[in-house]
C-alpha cells in the first residue's frame, strides 16, 4: 500500500505541475490543477501515515488532516518536509520519560551485618570472588584471604564457589570448608570416645556440655546443611540436656538450648528454655531479645512491642534502628512493664 499510495501520489503531483505549466492561464486549468494536487496530497498523507512512528498513529483523523493540509498548501515542499521529518523521527526519536528511569529489584534485608562485606576489604575480596571474569590468581589470592575469617562470615562466598567454572577456585573453597568442618568434627568424635570410658557424673557433665558446644560451632559457623543441619541439632540439644539432667543450674547451657529452640521453630522447647535460663540467673537483659524473638514466633505482637519498649537501645548493634523503629513507633520512653518471663527466685 505504501508504494501503491506513493507512486500514485507522484504520478498526480507530476500531472497537476505539468498541466499547470503546459495549460494556460485560464480557470478551467487552475482548476483541473487544484483537483489533481488535492488527489496528491491525499494519496501522499495516506502513504506517510502508514509508516509514520506509532505514537503518531493517534488520533488518526488528525494524523490525516494534517498530512494532507500539510501537502496541500506547499505543494512539493510539504511532502518533501514529511519525508525528512519521518526520517528523523525514525532515527533520532524523541526521548521518552521512561528511556531515563528503570526497575531495580528491592535490596533484601538483612538484620545482621555481614563481617565479610562490611569494609572496603571486604567488598572488594567478594567482588573478586564472584567475578569469574577477574584472572584467576587474583581470585586464589583473595581466597585465600578469606580462608582465616569466620566460616560464618564467608561460608557463603565458599558455597557459592563450589560450583565455580575454574577448578583451582572451586577445589580450594571445597578444602577450606571440608578442612574446618573435618577439625571440629574430629574434636566430637574424641570427646564421644572419652564419653564411653568415663563414670564420673561431673566429668560426663562437662564432656556432654563441650560435645554440645561443637555441635553448637558447626550450626553457628554453617558447617551443615540440610539433614547434617537436623542431626547436628539433635545431637546438641541430646547433649546439652544430658549435661543438664546431671546438674541444671547451668545457665549457659540453658540459653545455648534457647537459641537452638528458636532456630528450629520449636516455640514451647524455647519458652522453657528462657524460664530455666532466668531461674537460673541469666541476665533478663540479654534474653529480651530472644523473648521478643519467642513472642513473634507465637504472633503475640503486642508482647513483642512491649520487649521492644523494655529493651535498651544500643546503637552498636547494626540490626537495631530499624527494629527499635518498627516496633517502638518512635516512642522513647521505656515503660516499666513485665512479660510472661516470672523473675527469677532470689
Amino acid at each position: 500500500m505504501l508504494l501503491k499510495f506513493s507512486l500514485a501520489g507522484l504520478s498526480f503531483e507530476v500531472a497537476s505541475i505539468a498541466l499547470l505549466l503546459n495549460g494556460g492561464n485560464g480557470l478551467a486549468v487552475l482548476g483541473g490543477y487544484l483537483l489533481l494536487h488535492m488527489a496528491s496530497s491525499a494519496l501522499f498523507a495516506l502513504a506517510i501515515a502508514l509508516v509514520a512512528p506509532q505514537r503518531y498513529q493517534r488520533p488518526r483523523a488528525g494524523l490525516l488532516g494534517y498530512l494532507f493540509c500539510f501537502n496541500f498548501f506547499i505543494p512539493v515542499g510539504g511532502a518533501l518536509c514529511m519525508l525528512s521529518a519521518l526520517l528523523v523521527a525514525m532515527f533520532w526519536p524523541k526521548d521518552q520519560t521512561e528511556d531515563y528511569f528503570d526497575t531495580a529489584q528491592a535490596p533484601a534485608f538483612v538484620t545482621v551485618r555481614r563481617r565479610e562485606g562490611s569494609g572496603f576489604s571486604g567488598n572488594r575480596v567478594r567482588a573478586q570472588l564472584g567475578n569469574v571474569a577477574t584472572p584467576l590468581d587474583k581470585r586464589l589470592n583473595a581466597l585465600v584471604a578469606i580462608q582465616s575469617t569466620p566460616t560464618r562470615a564467608s561460608g557463603a562466598s565458599l558455597r557459592n564457589l563450589l560450583a565455580d567454572p575454574a577448578d583451582d577456585v572451586r577445589l580450594l573453597a571445597y578444602g577450606i570448608l571440608d578442612s574446618k568442618e573435618k577439625k571440629i568434627t574430629q574434636r566430637i568424635v574424641d570427646i564421644r570416645h572419652h564419653l564411653k570410658t568415663v563414670s564420673d557424673p561431673e566429668t560426663l557433665a562437662v564432656l556432654h556440655q563441650q560435645v554440645a558446644e561443637l555441635y553448637q560451632e558447626l550450626i553457628y559457623q554453617n558447617l551443615v546443611q540440610g539433614d547434617l543441619l537436623q542431626y547436628a541439632c539433635t545431637q546438641m540439644r541430646e547433649h546439652a540436656r544430658a549435661a543438664l539432667a546431671i546438674d541444671e543450674g547451668q545457665p549457659g547451657l540453658w540459653f545455648m538450648l534457647v537459641r537452638l529452640e528458636l532456630m528450629s521453630g520449636n516455640a514451647p522447647g524455647a519458652a522453657e528454655a528462657l524460664r530455666q535460663a532466668h531461674e537460673h540467673g541469666f541476665s533478663r537483659v540479654r534474653l529480651l531479645p530472644y523473648l521478643a524473638e519467642l513472642s513473634f514466633l507465637e504472633h503475640d505482637y503486642d508482647q513483642v512491642r512491649k520487649l521492644f519498649i523494655e529493651m535498651q537501645y544500643d546503637p552498636s548493634v547494626s540490626s537495631q534502628p530499624q527494629l527499635h523503629r518498627y516496633w517502638r513507633h518512635g516512642r522513647r520512653t521505656i515503660a516499666n512493664r513485665s512479660d510472661s518471663l516470672p523473675r527469677a527466685r532470689s
